[in-house]
């Protein structure tokens, strides 16, 4: 057995997993696997953007390998991509290690992705839904939808460049919040507080505050404080970006004009914005086929879990949040079983109408605005948001963990 070569697959594989967006536990149990496959007990740590692996041979000797992985964003084919070929390497390793790195090299060459146009159509038809969404009209969802798009062209292109995360962030921010302000001194009578929220979601880290909570409920202190530390900056980034434009915006326009009215939809018309605008960020997350629909359709049933729920409980947030990131979750755990591919696809795009990224721009605007108490307690509002989403989802995946050692044991 050539250990070297066997921590080196392992480590590509869990590089591969970590830099297309998987969950932590993710990657430590498929390089654990790997590992197993092989009648080596391996031992590995990751946090997002290292993974450490370790072995000792028959000898006594210990093997290590240390790799850092830079994380692109979510990668929904890639990730699958490498979790079928992690399956079939655990069922079916081959005798030589070496060749887990070529197969590795063959999945990635084989990886579908959108194009450019179809990916900013995804960040136009996501933000034009969830202004929608949010209660806005006509010029609202135009105006939040050219906003989103302008912002995820600036993402993808400072993406592209290797730019710092927080710079591209920040930059982006101040685009999208300058066109959106822009707009409305074009003469276009649009709510800006239905525009921008509905736009900056594509932006926004509620999904990265989420997987904060859920690191830090599973035990994994580590990564859960380096996944807040990242929220916190790109929320840092979008409040100064955001910020910035309303400086300049103020010196240049009549920002006081604008239309306040907020639009009253049944919760069916509610449940298809939520659908229609998971299945536009399915683009820029390369959510690929039959995958997409399901995703939205994801969203849709989370939305209409948690209006159900509000209206028989009268709780406004926290309650309906925790049974819809349940149904969320076991929609997510029906759909990766049925599919045999991993979770994350329907967790991650189905998840867009509950996470708090309306919240946490709100927190932002009052901390803007230099109103403490109001900052705070929204800030805590999204705590608590995020804590029922990570509850719920952590809730369901230990109860299915749990049914095959039952049957196990019967």
């Amino acid at each position: 057995m050539d250990y070297d070569l066997l921590l080196e697959g392992c480590c590509d594989m869990g590089c591969r997993l970590l830099r297309c967006g998987a969950e932590i536990h993710r990657v430590e149990d498929t390089v654990r696997r790997l590992c197993g496959a092989y009648q080596v007990q391996g031992e590995v740590f990751a946090v997002p953007n290292c993974l450490i692996v370790s072995a000792t041979d028959d000898q006594g000797r210990v093997h290590t390998r240390m790799r850092r992985a830079q994380v692109l964003g979510v990668d929904i084919e890639a990730l699958e991509g490498y979790n079928a070929l992690s399956r079939r390497l655990c069922a079916d390793p081959p005798e030589d290690p070496g060749q887990i790195l070529a197969l590795a090299r063959q999945v990635e060459a084989g990886l579908r992705r959108y194009p450019l146009v179809l990916i900013l159509l995804g960040y136009f038809i996501g933000s034009f839904c969830f202004a929608l969404f949010f209660s806005g009209g006509g010029p609202e969802a135009l105006a939040a939808g050219l906003s989103g798009l302008l912002a995820g062209l600036c993402l993808v292109t400072l993406g592209r460049a290797q730019v710092n995360f927080f710079i591209a962030t920040l930059a982006a921010a101040f685009v999208l919040a300058f066109s959106a302000y822009g707009l409305q001194a074009l003469g276009l009578p649009v709510n800006l507080q239905v525009v921008i929220p509905g736009a900056i979601i594509v932006l926004v880290p509620g999904l990265v505050f989420t997987n904060f909570m859920s690191d830090l409920l599973t035990g994994d202190i580590l990564a859960g404080l380096s996944t807040f530390a990242r929220a916190v900056l790109t929320a840092g980034a979008i409040a100064l970006g955001t910020g910035a434009a309303l400086v300049i915006c103020l010196r240049l326009w009549d920002l006081s004009a604008g239309s306040q009215a907020l639009a009253n939809y049944p919760v069916p018309l509610l449940c298809l914005f939520a659908f229609l605008g998971c299945l536009g960020f399915c683009l820029p997350y390369n959510v690929q086929g039959v995958g997409g629909l399901l995703c939205g359709l994801g969203g849709a049933l989370g939305w209409a879990v948690y209006l159900a729920v509000q209206a028989l409980t009268g709780q406004p947030v926290y309650l309906p949040t925790l049974f819809a990131a349940v149904a969320v979750t076991i929609y997510a755990e029906a759909m990766a079983r049925l599919r045999k591919c991993p979770a994350t696809a329907y967790l991650v795009i189905s998840y867009f109408p509950l996470v708090p990224g309306l919240t946490i721009y709100q927190a932002m605007s009052y901390g803007i605005q230099g109103n403490t108490q109001l900052f705070l307690e929204t800030f805590i509002r999204t705590f608590g948001i995020a804590g029922c989403i990570a509850l719920g989802a952590l809730a369901v995946s230990t109860a299915m963990r749990l049914l095959p050692r039952e049957r196990k044991e019967d």
